[in-house]
């Protein structure tokens, strides 16, 4: 997929042809071609750091479908690094599912409805997320490093680790078998974890929340019929209701957020024959 991703124009063409021939080849999936949930056990809640067993107990120990990570292989380079060579990659991905971090958005220009937005994005505000990515970097490498096709690592694409750690990245490597022991880290490894998490985390495209349905004291702006506190005959139906991240594709959010607003709507406007159901 790297071909794709960056812009190679004979291959774009010929994977494009295919696809539309048959609807298949590279053009036909995303590059995912495996993920799994992960939540992490007695050990790893350790791993990950005092910051968040709050969070844990309050949020993720009584609700076992909610996952603390995604984690997957990508076929293609999934970083930012433009000093990247080309060729064929693959990479270990991986994403928190309900991050503890939170940003903001407000008008910041009164009535000017094209005024520039006050816009803070509060990537990794809160230290928990922190621990939380840590935790999923390792489990991506440990992934990665038992793959048969496995051949090496792309250095600038990782930590920079000190040069005596035992974590040091490198350029070529083969597989290790399944029951070798999991890379040990030092606490100079995971500051340095955690300075690259800093240095080039991103969005996953899925951020939602932005209008929440919750009390306005708590920082709502919507109640639950959609309606803006302190303004009249307005409503809010799009993602940007959901009060906490749903921790998946939003799509069918989308979906049951707009029917549930037409019905609403149907309701205030005094149309008759409309199912809540």
């Amino acid at each position: 997929m790297d071909a794709i991703f960056r812009g190679n124009k004979a291959s774009i063409e010929k994977f494009a042809s295919r696809w539309a021939r048959d609807g298949q080849g590279p053009m036909a999936q995303n590059g995912i071609d495996a993920g799994i949930k992960l939540r992490p056990n007695s050990k790893d809640l350790d791993e990950i750091g005092p910051e968040f067993k709050a969070t844990w107990k309050n949020y993720f120990e009584h609700a076992p479908d909610k996952p603390v990570v995604w984690l997957g292989t990508f076929s293609a380079y999934s970083g930012n690094n433009p000093a990247a060579p080309w060729g064929k990659y693959f990479s270990a991905t991986y994403f928190t599912g309900y991050p503890v971090s939170r940003g903001r958005v407000h008008i910041s220009m009164g009535l000017n409805p094209y005024g520039k937005l006050d816009f803070e994005p509060g990537y990794l505000n809160h230290p928990a997320d922190l621990g939380v990515l840590r935790w999923a970097y390792k489990k991506g490498r440990e992934l990665a490093r038992r793959m048969d096709i496995y051949r090496g690592e792309f250095v600038l694409g990782h930590p920079s680790f000190p040069k005596d750690s035992n974590a040091t990245t490198k350029d070529f490597a083969q597989p290790v078998e399944i029951s070798t022991p999991d890379i040990a880290y030092t606490a100079e490894d995971d500051q340095a974890i955690d300075e690259y998490h800093r240095k080039t985390v991103e969005t996953t495209w899925h951020s939602i929340g932005t209008c929440a349905m919750k009390p306005r004291e708590k920082g709502g702006v919507v109640d639950p019929r959609l309606n803006v506190y302190g303004v009249q005959n307005l409503k809010v139906a799009d993602c940007s209701v959901a009060p906490a991240n749903v921790g998946a594709n939003t799509y069918n959010t989308a979906l049951a957020i707009g029917e549930k607003a037409a019905v609403i709507i149907a309701e205030d406007l005094g149309i008759q024959g409309i199912s809540p159901k």
